[in-house]
């Protein structure tokens, strides 16, 4: 119930929770505290009382009757209060009640609200007239008394015969365990198999070796039968007596209900309480709705989750003002008071104490808007100010005379005059609705503005001069200075450094536009260099590809050498085993003689002969593989050095492709465009097919499924294959709604059009259902194929990323395609 309150806009229903709390705070330190213990859940099951012929569990109802006795309880203590405020006894309630009014009507709000509570003692005591208030279980009844007793009697019956079986001298060769053991709830015996003839009974179980069964002597049925039967008459007549109970509670079930919903929330006030009493809290003063009714005063404040670490800040605002600008030096405090005020608002309209001291008060408001921290967000575009003025104009849009707005660092994030004067304006705004506004800030000219302005207040965080360190305290009427050059030298900042920029302020010598034109310069110098790495870099994915390739073929190597590695090493334990389990048989068959000794010796030897000579094998494959390996890594490291040095002049990528540069001849002869002739479309070389020519010097182009309008000039010609004058297919762009992607795509048997126009439809399909991820099983061959499915993917854009698979998934037959 807790964790689903939100804050309340009531402000009659917030006094009312408030004034309960503090006649509970008070209670808590009386001679008698609130008794209020827990239960376990009912309202799960409380609706079956509603139902005719239903019929709880045994722990259904001894958790109902845990309820019903909390419920009692709390509400006979309210009964004791009222008899005792009557009789004039003193104690130490009434002691701090004293003659206020406002405190003695919360008490007796309290006590009245308890004594509202339904009266479930009749069904309380129903239930532990049935079930033990101690253990839950059943009591030992009348009606459950005889059979119980006849059950303790057939087992005492049961364990004697069992006995005489276990104890009898002739049959402990035949027994197996001195020891009865329970086979389905029934007592049985455990004989040797070859003795079960020796006592006549049932067979219940054999055990796996086949040596010994478990046996129910005759004589041990009958009485086993006459057990089922008590203890299934006695489940019936526990059943009887729980349906007969829960039919007696179901005229209780209103009551419950009303109770449970009215514990909750009394629980909910007591915690509220208890955690105000272990932490110092104090209900805060509200009375009026608004903010023109009180103003806010916030005494020795602390945020409750730095705990002992928090230092007491006080804030202060006079009906008249609606507005606090604080300022003050980095790490000193501004955004930890800012989340202060706005967290203990929204605990105090949740009708729960807040950590200040006696005398803070608060408004209701009717919503907290916030701007703090950094919400910059790559997916949506938002710079660090982007996502500030965002905030701020959704705040602007919706804040009323009643909200409580709290701005971290106002006009921050771009130029500091324009800052500035947004951040102005937007204070005129909040002004003008009379918003309750708190800011943190670093610009002068605010400062300046909450003098200018009457309704405004200045604040600034203490900074102490000698230690050069903040003391995180408030101080009201006082702008404060950032001491950002003071800071930077506590934090370890050299000396001459910070004389330095002492003489750039005095001097006011940070010549921007001087930055600007270094940062141009270094921009076109950077331009050159990329011109000049173009060609450095494909090369470089080039040789990457067929590194990684080779890494990939060595490691397909590798796990055929073990495979083949396991299968000899198998074959041999199976032929050897075979060989010991014949020379064993024949020791046992006969005697030990020296001639079977020299045989078991003499296949020893040979065994160690050949398991040597299967790790001289192995040795030399390791031998080969690490061999080829470590060529393999030199040559990768090469790769990276030479990366390493050229990284500074080269742009960042999205993603890492592996791109196989099969590029058509430049001697092929490009054939004239006409409707069925495929072509590459745009930069990415999107491979298409023309559908027909539109005006303008247009082409419809259909690519995969979808089809497009693309100028002449970005569609190039597929150049023509040998002894082909038109390269004309056919294509079917129409797509049906239920048409897919699939996960794995399969090329395998096609022609090299057939699996180009597959790929393209798979690539295209996966963008319009949003799959992210899937292979395509290309096969290995003379490469043909691979390399063609490569050069598709290198030249998609939607692509981010493709690589082999793993050799225990296809390897080199098979690339995994990711999209961005």
């Amino acid at each position: 119930a807790l964790m689903s309150a939100e804050p309340l806009c009531d402000s009659q229903e917030i006094e009312r929770r408030k004034t309960l709390g503090r006649a509970w705070m008070r209670a808590l330190s009386a001679e008698t505290p609130p008794r209020l213990t827990g239960w376990p859940a009912i309202s799960s099951f409380i609706t079956a009382l509603k139902v005719e012929g239903a019929s709880l569990h045994t722990e259904e109802c001894y958790a109902l009757g845990l309820f019903c006795a909390s419920s009692n309880g709390l509400r006979e203590w309210a009964s004791m209060r009222e008899k005792n405020s009557g009789s004039g006894r003193i104690d130490v309630l009434s002691q701090t009640a004293g003659t206020d009014p406002l405190v003695q009507g919360g008490d007796a709000l309290l006590v009245t609200s308890l004594l509202a509570l339904p009266d479930l003692s009749l069904a309380e005591q129903a239930i532990f007239r049935i079930i033990d208030r101690n253990t839950g279980e059943i009591r030992d009844l009348p009606e459950l008394r005889a059979i119980r007793q006849e059950i303790r009697k057939i087992r005492q019956d049961i364990d004697r015969l069992v006995g005489s079986y276990l104890s009898d001298d002739s049959l402990k060769t035949a027994l197996q365990s001195n020891l009865p053991t329970v086979r389905d709830g029934r007592q049985v015996i455990a004989v040797r198999a070859n003795y079960k003839g020796r006592i006549k009974g049932i067979v219940h179980e054999v055990s796996q070796s086949g040596q010994t069964v478990y046996l129910e002597p005759t004589d041990v049925v009958d009485r086993n039968n006459d057990l089922v039967s008590e203890e299934s008459r006695l489940a019936r007549e526990i059943a009887r007596i729980i349906r007969e109970l829960t039919a007696e509670l179901s005229i209780y079930y209103q009551e419950i209900r009303d109770a449970l919903q009215s514990l909750c929330f009394f629980d909910g006030i007591g915690a509220a309480a208890r955690w105000g009493r272990d932490y110092r809290c104090v209900y805060a003063d509200c009375r009026g709705d608004g903010v023109s009714a009180v103003s806010m005063l916030l005494k020795q404040a602390r945020h409750p989750l730095l705990k002992t670490h928090a230092v007491p800040i006080d804030l202060a605002l006079s009906p008249g003002n609606r507005m606090l600008i604080i300022t003050g030096p980095n790490t000193g405090g501004k955004t930890v008071t800012l989340k202060t005020a706005a967290l203990l608002s929204l605990i105090n309209q949740t009708g729960w104490p807040i950590p200040a001291a006696e005398g803070s008060a608060l408004p209701i408001f009717d919503a907290v808007y916030c701007d703090i921290g950094d919400e910059q967000s790559l997916s949506q575009s938002l710079s660090t100010f982007s996502a500030h003025m965002k905030n701020i104009a959704s705040i602007l849009e919706h804040a009323t005379d009643n909200s409580l707005i709290l701005l971290d660092e106002l006009g921050s994030g771009t130029d500091p005059q324009e800052g500035s004067a947004i951040a102005m304006a937007v204070l005129d705004r909040l002004l003008a609705v009379s918003s309750l506004v708190l800011i943190t800030t670093h610009h002068g000219i605010l400062k300046n503005y909450g003098y200018t302005h009457a309704q405004c207040v200045n604040a600034s965080v203490d900074f102490d001069e000698n230690t050069l360190s903040p003391t995180y305290r408030i101080l009201m009427g006082v702008p404060g200075e950032s001491h950002a050059l003071d800071i930077a030298l506590r934090n370890g900042l050299d000396g001459e450094v910070v004389d330095h920029a002492r003489q750039y302020l005095i001097e006011e010598r940070a010549d921007v536009s001087a930055l600007i034109k270094g940062l141009t310069a270094k921009h076109e110098e950077l331009e050159g260099f990329e011109q000049v790495k173009k060609k450095e870099e494909a090369a470089l994915r080039e040789k990457r590809r067929k590194t990684d390739l080779k890494e990939l073929q060595l490691r397909q190597k590798e796990l055929e050498l073990r495979e083949a590695g396991y299968r000899r090493l198998e074959t041999l334990f199976d032929e050897s085993r075979k060989q010991l389990e014949n020379l064993v048989r024949e020791i046992r068959e006969g005697e030990l003689t020296r001639e079977k000794t020299q045989q078991v010796k003499a296949w020893m030897a040979s065994f160690e002969e050949l398991v040597e000579g299967e790790k001289d094998g192995l040795r030399l494959c390791r031998e080969e593989t690490q061999s080829a390996r470590r060529a393999l890594e030199q040559t990768q490291a090469q790769e990276a050095a030479s990366r390493s040095q050229d990284a500074p002049f080269s742009r960042s990528r999205r993603g890492t492709k592996k791109v196989t540069g099969v590029s058509s001849p430049e001697s092929a002869k490009l054939p004239d465009l006409a409707p069925g002739i495929e072509v590459y479309i745009g930069e990415n070389r999107r491979l298409g097919v023309l559908v027909r020519e539109e005006k303008g010097g247009k082409w419809i182009v259909a690519t995969g499924q979808l089809r497009m309008t693309v100028r002449s000039e970005e569609i190039q010609a597929v150049p023509l294959r040998p002894g082909m004058e038109k390269n004309r297919i056919e294509v079917h762009t129409e797509m049906g709604s239920d048409d897919s992607p699939v996960f794995e795509l399969k090329l395998l048997g096609m022609r090299h059009d057939e699996a180009l126009k597959a790929l393209e439809r798979q690539l295209d399909l996966a963008c319009m259902k949003g799959l992210k991820e899937f292979s395509v099983v290309h096969g290995k061959g003379h490469g043909v194929l691979q390399s063609a499915v490569h050069q598709v993917l290198a030249h998609t854009s939607a692509v981010s990323d493709y690589h082999f698979a793993r050799p225990e998934d296809g390897g080199s037959g098979k690339t995994v395609v990711t999209l961005g």
